[in-house]
Order: C-alpha cells, then sequence, then structure tokens
C-alpha cells in the first residue's frame, strides 16, 4: 500500500432542498444552479443565478453523456465560477441503458471527490456539484472548465511528447493506488471479472463483430477479422485473465478527447473518470494507442514511449519497496490490447456517435485498435 494514502470514501453530494435533478442540461433553471452553487459554497446567500448561456462543448457526441459549457448571469457580482462544465446523461436511449447497468455515472463522483482529489501530481476538473438519482436515471455533474489547454485530437492523433507526459502521468497515478486494499475489495469500482461487466460487455463484444466484419472487413483484411472473432469467442476469458493480475486504479477510457494539453504537450489535464477499474497498469496505456496514436507513430516509437513509463512507474514503485517487471508489462499490454477492440467495436456497431466526425473517430480507432494486438504479438496468447 503507498504511504500517506487517503482510502476513499463513498461520495455524498449535495441534494439542495431535496429538489429533483434535471434531467438534462437544457432542463436546468437558474433557480436550480442558484441552490446548488449555494449549497457547494461556491455562491454568496444575497447572491442568484437569474440566467444563464448554455453551449455543447466539442463536435464529437459522448456515447455515455452529454457536455455542456455554462456560462451564468448573476444578479450581483460574486467570487462564483464564471463558467463551468455541466455533464449530463446521454440523450440515447440504448447507450444510458448501458451506462446506468455499468453505474458509471455514480463511479465518476467517486473518482473525482475520493481518488483523484487524493492522488498528487494529477491535475482533473474539480467539482461545483455532483449528484444523482439511480431511480429516476438523473445524473448531474458541474466541474470546473479546463482554461488555457487544448483538447487532445483524436482523430489526427497525439504526438510522441504529448503521449510521453500523459504516460508520466499515469505513473504517478498507477503507483500511488498501487494494491491499495480500499480500492482492491471496492463495490464501485469494479475489476473486469465484476458480475455486471461479465454480465454486459462479452455480449456487447459479440454482437458486435459481425457488424465490424460487414463494415469495415476489406479494411481490416482477413487476419484482423478473424482475431476479432477470436477475441470475441474468449472475450470473458480475457477479462478474468485481467482480473487475476489487477494492480491499481485506471482511469480505462485514456483518449485524446479526454485529455487537455497546453501549448508545450508537457501540461496535461484529465477528464471523464466515467470508465474507471481496478485493473492492469498498462490498461491506460494501451487504451491511448489503440486510441489516440496513429498506426505509423506507434510503429515508429510505441514501444520506445512504453520504455519510459516502465521507467518512471518504478521509479514511483521503488519509494514503496514494489516494482513492476518488463515481462508483465508486456503480458498485460498484450491482455489489454486483445480486450480494448470491444471499444472501437461497440462504437461503431452499438451506440450512435452522432455526427461525421464521430464517424471518422470511430474509423480511425477500428485502424488503431486491430492494428496494435498484432503489433505486439498478442493472438499468440489467445486460449
Amino acid at each position: 500500500m503507498t504511504a500517506d494514502t487517503t482510502p476513499p470514501t463513498p461520495a455524498t453530494p449535495a441534494t439542495p432542498g431535496g429538489a429533483p435533478i434535471p434531467l438534462t442540461a437544457e432542463a436546468m433553471s437558474p433557480s436550480w444552479l442558484t441552490d446548488v452553487l449555494r449549497a457547494n459554497g461556491r455562491l454568496e446567500p444575497d447572491v442568484e443565478v437569474v440566467s444563464f448561456d448554455l453551449e455543447p462543448i466539442g463536435e464529437v457526441v459522448g456515447v455515455f453523456g452529454t457536455v455542456h459549457r455554462v456560462t451564468p448571469a448573476y444578479s450581483a457580482a460574486t467570487s462564483a465560477p464564471a463558467t463551468f462544465v455541466a455533464k449530463f446523461p446521454t440523450d440515447a436511449v440504448e447507450n444510458k441503458t448501458v451506462g446506468m447497468a455499468l453505474d458509471i455515472y455514480a463511479r465518476e463522483i467517486h473518482v473525482l471527490r475520493n481518488v483523484a482529489a487524493n492522488t498528487p501530481g494529477l491535475d482533473h476538473a474539480r467539482v461545483v456539484h455532483a449528484d444523482m438519482d439511480p431511480a429516476n436515471g438523473a445524473f448531474a455533474l458541474l466541474v470546473e472548465e479546463v482554461t488555457g489547454k487544448t483538447v487532445g485530437d483524436q482523430v489526427a492523433g497525439l504526438d510522441r511528447t504529448q503521449v510521453e507526459s500523459v504516460l508520466e502521468v499515469l505513473a504517478g497515478l498507477h503507483a500511488h493506488w498501487w494494491d491499495h486494499p480500499e480500492l482492491a475489495t471496492s463495490d464501485w469500482l469494479p475489476r473486469g471479472d465484476h458480475p455486471v461487466q461479465l454480465a454486459v460487455v462479452p455480449g456487447i463484444m459479440s454482437s458486435a463483430m459481425p457488424v465490424v466484419a460487414e463494415r469495415y472487413g476489406d479494411r481490416l483484411g482477413p487476419e484482423k477479422v478473424a482475431m476479432g472473432f477470436a477475441v470475441a469467442g474468449q472475450f470473458e476469458s480475457l477479462m478474468r485473465r485481467l482480473a487475476e493480475r489487477a494492480r491499481t486504479f485506471t482511469h480505462t477510457d485514456m483518449r485524446a478527447v479526454n485529455l487537455f494539453f497546453d501549448d508545450s504537450g508537457r501540461d496535461v489535464t484529465i477528464i471523464d473518470w466515467q470508465l474507471c477499474t481496478y485493473s492492469v497498469p498498462m490498461q491506460d496505456a494501451m487504451y491511448l494507442y489503440g486510441s489516440s496514436v496513429t498506426v505509423e507513430d506507434f510503429d515508429a516509437w510505441g514501444v520506445d514511449t512504453m520504455r519510459h513509463y516502465h521507467e518512471c512507474l518504478n521509479r514511483h514503485l521503488a519509494a514503496i519497496g514494489q516494482s513492476y517487471s518488463w515481462d508483465d508489462l508486456w503480458l498485460d499490454s498484450q491482455l489489454v490490447a486483445l480486450w480494448a477492440i470491444v471499444s472501437p467495436c461497440s462504437t461503431v456497431a452499438t451506440f450512435e456517435m452522432g455526427n461525421e466526425l464521430g464517424a471518422r473517430m470511430s474509423a480511425a480507432w477500428i485502424d488503431r485498435g486491430f492494428h496494435l494486438p498484432m503489433a505486439l504479438g498478442a493472438p499468440a496468447i489467445l486460449e
């Protein structure tokens, strides 16, 4: 267990006056915003929100949520936020149903209040207000807006400086929660073999792969399509194998669209913690490569950056008398690379992406996601 680590506890978001949670960003009202800002100590008692502007953020529609910038107008001068970001569940019924089944909305609240806030050196969006009502499918998360940085470009891909910067942050995060006893047995942070995960995710992969083969078979070629079907047939086994090797907290949706960079590419802010799990440390790095690094760039410098992460992680772990071997890293990477193709497959086959940019992002993700396990020789470890 990492020294001086505060075990996370369940989130207790404020619900002012028992007011019902809006189901969408558009359903928010000035009075509701006034109440929640006051309840969270962000607004003076004699100041109100009189109106607000709402602006969608990003061109790609989120799979599980909608994200808007909120710009309030106040009744008087105030120290309250000039802008903040509002996150609500997606309007797509099927996507929301999966999100509720996997408990991802509650998970994000737990992480922001208890894990991210207690991780040294981790830059993340701070919570303004968080609340949910699972019985009514309601979830509302207001966070501070990331300023002075630019979101990563998942279609174009991240460059080497950006990737190494992310991996350095992840090394600190993973080491800080390494073998943490509270996380390892937590009810809210699932392993890959959690009953709900096992009940939902293998079926998603099995139903997605025929669609992927039909739409992208010519693009991928027969060898990668065959690998996809083999992964689908062994998906539950892959989940269990990863769960047996789990060591730490992982973000599990480490993509360019969830990363903000300064102009140098060295200062990184991570957002969107809905899919976090307790997994192997290479969970995040492999997801990053498979979604947000071009095939050409991974072939040129991907393994070198894996070595950089390995060195950074072991420097952190040495302080607590732990280590992570290269052999373990390589096997974990192969397992995750195979597992991770469920994300682009389900995205193109199951979920509504919403627009043309979402479709281009999905096609790039398919190309990269299927290339990564081949580049690592991962099909050889299929049973």
